[in-house]
Protein backbone atom coordinates (compact mmCIF):
# COMPACT_ATOMS: atom_id res chain seq x y z
CA UNK A 1 0.00 0.00 0.00
CA UNK A 2 1.40 3.58 -0.93
CA UNK A 3 0.93 6.27 1.47
CA UNK A 4 0.26 10.20 -0.05
CA UNK A 5 -1.83 11.65 -2.45
CA UNK A 6 -3.38 10.15 -5.22
CA UNK A 7 -1.56 10.81 -8.58
CA UNK A 8 -3.40 13.85 -10.21
CA UNK A 9 -5.13 14.96 -7.07
CA UNK A 10 -2.80 17.89 -5.93
CA UNK A 11 -0.48 19.36 -7.89
CA UNK A 12 -2.64 19.09 -11.42
CA UNK A 13 -5.64 21.03 -9.79
CA UNK A 14 -3.35 23.89 -8.18
CA UNK A 15 -1.60 24.04 -11.45
CA UNK A 16 -4.55 24.90 -13.76
CA UNK A 17 -6.42 27.06 -11.60
CA UNK A 18 -3.09 29.36 -11.43
CA UNK A 19 -2.71 28.86 -15.66
CA UNK A 20 -6.11 30.13 -16.23
CA UNK A 21 -5.49 32.96 -13.57
CA UNK A 22 -2.77 34.40 -16.03
CA UNK A 23 -0.27 34.03 -13.39
CA UNK A 24 3.63 33.45 -12.95
CA UNK A 25 6.40 33.77 -10.99
CA UNK A 26 3.45 32.03 -7.84
CA UNK A 27 3.94 29.75 -5.05
CA UNK A 28 1.00 28.56 -3.91
CA UNK A 29 1.41 25.82 -0.97
CA UNK A 30 -1.63 23.80 0.65
CA UNK A 31 -1.93 21.87 3.22
CA UNK A 32 -4.59 19.26 4.33
CA UNK A 33 -4.94 18.13 7.98
CA UNK A 34 -7.58 15.53 7.60
CA UNK A 35 -6.40 12.09 6.48
CA UNK A 36 -7.80 8.53 5.11
CA UNK A 37 -9.57 8.17 2.21
CA UNK A 38 -12.89 9.39 3.26
CA UNK A 39 -12.84 12.13 0.33
CA UNK A 40 -11.50 10.07 -2.81
CA UNK A 41 -10.06 11.48 -5.95
CA UNK A 42 -12.80 13.55 -6.80
CA UNK A 43 -13.09 15.10 -3.07
CA UNK A 44 -9.36 15.72 -2.72
CA UNK A 45 -9.44 17.42 -6.03
CA UNK A 46 -12.00 19.85 -4.83
CA UNK A 47 -10.08 20.68 -1.84
CA UNK A 48 -7.24 21.63 -3.40
CA UNK A 49 -8.93 23.45 -5.71
CA UNK A 50 -11.11 25.38 -3.65
CA UNK A 51 -8.33 26.16 -1.55
CA UNK A 52 -6.22 27.49 -4.00
CA UNK A 53 -9.07 29.51 -5.60
CA UNK A 54 -9.77 31.18 -1.97
CA UNK A 55 -6.05 31.85 -1.43
CA UNK A 56 -5.58 33.74 -4.66
CA UNK A 57 -8.94 35.40 -4.12
CA UNK A 58 -7.45 37.16 -0.61
CA UNK A 59 -3.76 37.91 -2.33
CA UNK A 60 -2.15 41.13 -3.02
CA UNK A 61 -0.64 40.70 -6.30
CA UNK A 62 2.29 42.81 -7.35
CA UNK A 63 3.55 43.20 -10.84
CA UNK A 64 7.32 43.32 -11.13
CA UNK A 65 9.18 44.07 -14.28
CA UNK A 66 13.18 44.25 -14.79
CA UNK A 67 14.58 47.63 -13.58
CA UNK A 68 17.39 49.11 -12.21
CA UNK A 69 18.59 51.32 -9.43
CA UNK A 70 20.37 54.00 -10.75
CA UNK A 71 21.98 57.36 -9.56
CA UNK A 72 21.75 60.29 -11.79
CA UNK A 73 23.39 63.43 -11.94
CA UNK A 74 21.93 66.66 -13.22
CA UNK A 75 22.15 70.58 -13.30
CA UNK A 76 19.74 72.38 -10.70
CA UNK A 77 18.20 74.13 -13.58
CA UNK A 78 17.10 70.29 -14.54
CA UNK A 79 14.83 69.61 -11.43
CA UNK A 80 11.55 70.83 -12.46
CA UNK A 81 12.25 68.96 -15.55
CA UNK A 82 13.16 65.35 -13.72
CA UNK A 83 10.19 65.85 -11.19
CA UNK A 84 8.37 65.93 -13.88
CA UNK A 85 9.00 63.21 -15.89
CA UNK A 86 9.17 60.85 -12.41
CA UNK A 87 5.79 62.05 -11.96
CA UNK A 88 4.58 61.50 -15.44
CA UNK A 89 6.08 58.07 -15.27
CA UNK A 90 5.83 57.35 -12.12
CA UNK A 91 9.58 56.53 -11.03
CA UNK A 92 10.18 55.74 -7.52
CA UNK A 93 12.63 58.50 -6.06
CA UNK A 94 14.52 56.75 -3.54
CA UNK A 95 16.74 59.51 -2.68
CA UNK A 96 17.85 63.10 -3.30
CA UNK A 97 21.43 65.05 -2.27
CA UNK A 98 21.79 68.44 -3.40
CA UNK A 99 25.51 68.74 -4.22
CA UNK A 100 27.28 70.48 -6.84
CA UNK A 101 25.21 69.20 -8.93
CA UNK A 102 21.59 67.27 -7.92
CA UNK A 103 22.41 63.50 -7.19
CA UNK A 104 19.02 61.16 -7.36
CA UNK A 105 18.60 57.85 -6.81
CA UNK A 106 16.16 56.18 -8.60
CA UNK A 107 13.89 52.21 -9.55
CA UNK A 108 13.92 53.03 -12.95
CA UNK A 109 12.54 50.30 -15.56
CA UNK A 110 15.12 49.59 -18.76
CA UNK A 111 12.86 51.09 -20.97
CA UNK A 112 12.96 54.68 -19.45
CA UNK A 113 16.33 54.21 -18.73
CA UNK A 114 17.21 54.01 -22.34
CA UNK A 115 14.86 56.91 -22.82
CA UNK A 116 16.75 59.20 -20.46
CA UNK A 117 20.35 58.20 -21.20
CA UNK A 118 19.90 58.64 -24.92
CA UNK A 119 22.02 62.17 -26.08
CA UNK A 120 19.34 63.10 -28.60
CA UNK A 121 17.16 65.59 -29.09
CA UNK A 122 14.06 63.22 -27.89
CA UNK A 123 15.73 63.30 -24.64
CA UNK A 124 13.58 64.96 -22.30
CA UNK A 125 16.49 65.61 -19.15
CA UNK A 126 19.88 66.81 -19.69
CA UNK A 127 21.84 64.26 -17.29
CA UNK A 128 25.55 64.67 -16.70
CA UNK A 129 26.38 61.13 -15.55
CA UNK A 130 24.63 58.28 -14.44
CA UNK A 131 25.45 55.07 -12.77
CA UNK A 132 23.80 51.57 -12.72
CA UNK A 133 23.93 50.81 -8.76
CA UNK A 134 22.18 47.26 -9.19
CA UNK A 135 19.37 45.38 -11.29
CA UNK A 136 16.34 44.70 -9.80
CA UNK A 137 12.77 43.94 -10.01
CA UNK A 138 10.69 47.20 -9.80
CA UNK A 139 7.21 47.51 -8.80
CA UNK A 140 5.07 48.56 -12.09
Amino acid sequence: MTIGEPSGTAGNPILKIILEKGLSNVLVVVTRYFGGILLGTGGLVRAYSEATIKALEKTKFVNKKKGYQVKIITPYDQIEQFNYYANKNNLKVVKIEYLENIEIMIEISEEHLKDITNNNSKNPLKIIKYDILKEKYIDI
